[in-house]
C-alpha cells in the first residue's frame, strides 16, 4: 500500500461525543462516524456536521490510495445507504451461449437464466428465486436460507429438498459476483486486503484498478472509473477455470442505490451471459421472499456421492467413482471397455480391479457425445492404452480435447450406424441432448448404459421427468431391443424399463405458474 496524508479538520456537532486520539493506519470516509459528511477541498479533507459546531480539532490522518478509491466507489453506489442497508433485492435476467454444450459441436447451446436474490443482512438470511431454460427443460426453484438451514423448493413439481451446502455465503454467490452494487458493498469490508495496481483507459476514460488476492489463488481486479467511482469491469482469474470478465455499463444513478443496467459475462474471451433485465431494490418486502410452501413434499433420500465407491451392476458390468466423476466398465475375456468420466478414470479403474479381482487393461474408451464434461480428461484414457470410440461427427471435438492429436487411436462410428465390441453394442441415436449419441447396450444383462439423460440422486423416489427423457425413450423404442434396466453413468440409480415407460408416459409439459413474473415471458 502507498499511504498519503491529509491534514484533516474534524468539526463535531455539539450533541455528539468526541472520540479523540484517532490515528489509524488507514482510514476511509466510510469508516468514520456516520454523522460526518466528507467534502474534498484542495489538499485537505474537511469534515463537517449538519448542526452547530462546538469544537475544532486537527489530527493527522493516513489515508491510503486504496481507501480513497473504495470511498469513492461506496459514495457512487449509495454511501451510507448502501453500507447500512438492512436488506437488498437484486434482479438479474440474462441469456447466453454455452460453447461445447449444444446439440452439435459447432453451435453453442443457449440458456436463459432469470434470478432474483433477496439478502437480509440483519438476520443473515437469503432467498433466491431461479428460473432456467436449458434445451427443452424448464426449472423454477425457490431457495430459502433461514440463517441456519437451506431448503430448495421445486415449484413446478411441488417438491423440496434440504440443501445445507448452500449457506449464507454460497447461496446466490454467482449473482453477488455479477452485481456491481453488491461488489461495491463488498469492497468496503475488504479494505486491508486490497492493493492498488495502477491505471488504464477504458472507453477512452481513465480507470483505477484494485487487486484482491484470495488464499485459494483466485484474484479479482476491479476496474473503476476514476471520475465517478463506478465499477466498469471485474476480472476474476481462477486457477482452473481461467479468466472470467464481468463488464458493467449503462449505470443507473437516479435512485438511492446505483447499479449497472447491463452486465455481460465472458469466460476466457468467449461471451457466456448477456443481460436482458437488471434491477435493484432497497429494503424490499421480506415476508414473501422467505415464505416456503407448506404443501410441498420432500423429494426423498439421496445417494451419498462424497466418497469413492465401486459397485457391480450386473455380471461383468461395474461402476465406480466419486461426486460426478463416475465411470462404467464392461468386462471382456481379455480387456475392459470403459465409458463415462475420463478425468477420474485411473482412480475409478483401480477400484474396479480390486472389486472384480481381474487385472485386465482398458482397450476401449467410449465417448458417448461431444459435450465438455465428456471430453475432459481423454488424455487419461490414452495413457491407459485405450482406443477412443466415438461418433464420427465428434472426431474434431475429441482431437481438440487431446494434448496430442492421435487419429490412429480413434475408432469412429458412422452417423446412424451401430458397432459391436465383444458383448457390448453401440448405437448412434439422435436425442434432445445430442444429434449423435452413442448408446451402450449389454445384451446379456438387457441393460442400457447412457449418460446425462436421466441421472438422479434419488435412491428410490420418482425423479423429475423432462422432455429430454421423453425423446430418449422414443429413440430407445425405435431400436426395438430387449431392455430390463437403465443406468445413467453419472448417477448410482438404476431404473427398470417399466418404471421409465410409466414415468415418461405420465409426463406433462410444464408452464410458468400464475403470479410468477420471473417466467411470465417464457
Amino acid at each position: 500500500m502507498k499511504p498519503f496524508t491529509y491534514l484533516a479538520t474534524l468539526l463535531f456537532a455539539s450533541n455528539e461525543t468526541l472520540v479523540s486520539g484517532i490515528r489509524p493506519k488507514a482510514v476511509a470516509a466510510n469508516r468514520l462516524p456516520g454523522f460526518i459528511k466528507e467534502f474534498a477541498l484542495g489538499g485537505c479533507l474537511l469534515l463537517t456536521s449538519k448542526s452547530a459546531l462546538s469544537l475544532t480539532l486537527d489530527i493527522g490522518l493516513q489515508v491510503t490510495i486504496e481507501a480513497a478509491i473504495v470511498d469513492k466507489v461506496v459514495s457512487a453506489y449509495g454511501g451510507e445507504t448502501l453500507l447500512n442497508a438492512k436488506s437488498i433485492k437484486v434482479v438479474d435476467y440474462n441469456k447466453g451461449p454455452w460453447p461445447g454444450e449444444g446439440e452439435t459441436p459447432d453451435v453453442p447451446e443457449l440458456w436463459r437464466i432469470n434470478e432474483e436474490l433477496t439478502i437480509d443482512y440483519v438476520q443473515k438470511r437469503k432467498s433466491l428465486l431461479s428460473y432456467r431454460v436449458p434445451r427443452t427443460t424448464l426449472d423454477l426453484e425457490k431457495w430459502v436460507h433461514d440463517g441456519t438451514s437451506t431448503l430448495m423448493y421445486d415449484i413446478l413439481h411441488e417438491k423440496y429438498s434440504v440443501e445445507d451446502w448452500a449457506d449464507f455465503e454460497r447461496l446466490g454467490s454467482s449473482l453477488v459476483r455479477s452485481s456491481d452494487t453488491l461488489q461495491a458493498k463488498r469492497l468496503a469490508g475488504l479494505l486491508n486486503e486490497l492493493e492498488y495496481s495502477g491505471e488504464e483507459y477504458y472507453r477512452g476514460k481513465l480507470q483505477q484498478k484494485l487487486l484482491l488476492k484470495l488464499a485459494s489463488g483466485e484474484t479479482y481486479t476491479y476496474v473503476i472509473d476514476k471520475a465517478s467511482g463506478l465499477i466498469n469491469k471485474i476480472l476474476r482469474e481462477h486457477p482452473r477455470a481461467g479468466e472470467m470478465l464481468y463488464v458493467f455499463s449503462n449505470h443507473s444513478t437516479d435512485s438511492k442505490l446505483a447499479f449497472a443496467r447491463d452486465m455481460n459475462f465472458f469466460v476466457n474471451g468467449q461471451l457466456r451471459l448477456l443481460s436482458v433485465q437488471r434491477d435493484i431494490q432497497l429494503n424490499p418486502d421480506l415476508t414473501d421472499a422467505f415464505t416456503g410452501f407448506a404443501h410441498f413434499t420432500p423429494w426423498g433420500e439421496q445417494f451419498d456421492r462424497s466418497t469413492l465407491q465401486a459397485r457391480k451392476l450386473a455380471d461383468g458390468v461395474y461402476q465406480a467413482g466419486k461426486g460426478r466423476a463416475l465411470s462404467v466398465f464392461v468386462e471382456q475375456p481379455d480387456f475392459y471397455i470403459a465409458m463415462g468420466a475420463a478425468d477420474g478414470l485411473a482412480e475409478n479403474f483401480a477400484e474396479i480391479k480390486k472389486l472384480s479381482q481381474q487385472d485386465k487393461p482398458i482397450k476401449y474408451f467410449v465417448v458417448t457425445h461431444h459435450h465438455n464434461a465428456n471430453l475432459r480428461g481423454l488424455d487419461n484414457a490414452l495413457a491407459l492404452g485405450a482406443t477412443l470410440v466415438l461418433a464420427e461427427p465428434h472426431q474434431n471435438s475429441a482431437l481438440k480435447a487431446l494434448s496430442t492429436a492421435v487419429e490412429d487411436n480413434l475408432l469412429l462410428v458412422p452417423p446412424g450406424a451401430s458397432l459391436t465390441i465383444g458383448n457390448l453394442n453401440l448405437f448412434d441415436i439422435a436425442t434432445a441432448h445430442s444429434q449423435h449419441y452413442l448408446l451402450a447396450y449389454v445384451p446379456d444383462a438387457q441393460m442400457v448404459v447412457a449418460e446425462d439423460h436421466y441421472v438422479t440422486d434419488l435412491v428410490s423416489a420418482k425423479p423429475r421427468i423432462y422432455q429430454d427423457m421423453v425423446r430418449f425413450r422414443e429413440a430407445l423404442d425405435e431400436l426395438n431391443i430387449e431392455v430390463k434396466t437403465l443406468v445413467d453413468i453419472r448417477g448410482w440409480r438404476q431404473f427398470s424399463r417399466d418404471e421409465f415407460n410409466l414415468w415418461t408416459n405420465e409426463f406433462k409439459t410444464k408452464r410458468c405458474p400464475a403470479g410468477y413474473d420471473i417466467c411470465a415471458n417464457g
